[in-house]
């Protein structure tokens, strides 16, 4: 066996040793607690963590956040992407891609000549490590994307929702009805998040906490406008007048947000033109006068 597995077995036995050790001097140095220390879990004490400490934890949690690693991160971006928030089947995913990285990593190892293999052990538990981190982080981010996906798609089919319900209400339909018949003709995640809100209010929870709740299951600002012009019109009672106001804002805000788009797009279509047509057209255009140059003396 090479001595650089044998190394690497001393350092991961070590670091067990040692934390095990730890672990059971701490629980024992916690077990047995003095009648002040007893007294003081009754009474509130005041945070006496050092100010460098919060900020390693906040910037621990921040970085946690970033990473989307916490299970309120998680869970909520499950909520985005229209799945159940179980973090635990999540997790279990997790495993499983952190897993396949690994072994693709191990894979594209092996194809390494067996002396260099010896003699490199600690570069194969870099990549092993890369590999189960780029598993992990993909599956992350993979369910970012997805979350962020579906919440444009709503974004897209708000305007047309709330010309359908403004017509609906002006028919004569009352909102559960009218929000019943906009998701069947809506489909999409707009439609599955507005027929679980007709479901909610058919099942007797009143409208105005049926709207918050889809409010807090999406994160699109024009759902949440709606839902806000919905709750306004029930609680006044001029329904059918701001509906409409409300489809002809989504509609000028559509078309905004479309002219925007517009203009990033034709800054990126610049790109190509610039650094792929253009320098081929001039080359083009001068080879012919290069080529008839004679420059010998």
């Amino acid at each position: 066996m090479s001595p650089w597995i044998l190394l690497a077995f001393d350092v991961i036995v070590a670091c067990l040793a040692v934390g095990g050790i730890t672990l059971i001097v701490r629980s024992l140095a916690t077990r047995h607690l003095s009648f002040a220390a007893r007294v003081a879990q009754g009474r509130v004490q005041e945070d006496t963590t050092p100010e460098i400490t919060r900020w390693l934890r906040r910037m621990g949690a921040s970085a946690l956040d970033s990473l989307g690693s916490t299970s309120e991160s998680v869970a909520r971006r499950l909520i985005l992407a229209g799945a159940a928030p179980e973090v635990s089947v999540f997790r279990l995913r997790q495993a499983a891609a952190a897993i396949a990285g690994l072994i693709g990593a191990c894979l594209v190892l092996t194809a390494r000549p067996t002396a260099s293999l010896r003699a490199s052990i600690i570069p194969l538990v870099v990549c092993a490590l890369v590999g189960t981190l780029l598993g992990v982080a993909g599956m992350d981010r993979y369910l970012t994307l997805t979350a962020n996906r579906r919440q444009r798609a709503i974004d897209a089919a708000v305007p047309d929702c709330s010309e359908l319900l403004a017509l609906a209400v002006a028919a004569g339909e009352s909102i559960p009805a009218a929000i019943e018949r906009v998701a069947g003709c809506a489909g999409g995640p707009l439609g599955m998040e507005l027929g679980l809100t007709a479901g909610h209010i058919r099942n007797g929870m009143p409208s105005v906490r049926a709207l918050a709740e889809m409010v807090d299951r999406t994160d699109s600002p024009a759902l949440t406008r709606l839902a806000r012009t919905l709750t306004t019109a029930i609680e006044r009672g001029s329904l059918a007048s701001v509906l409409h106001d409300q489809a002809r804002d989504q509609r000028e805000r559509s078309l905004a947000a479309l002219m925007e788009e517009g203009g990033r797009r034709e800054i990126a279509m610049l790109l190509p033109v610039v650094f792929l047509i253009l320098p081929v057209t001039v080359i083009f255009a001068l080879y012919p006068g290069l080529i008839a140059l004679d420059f010998t003396p």
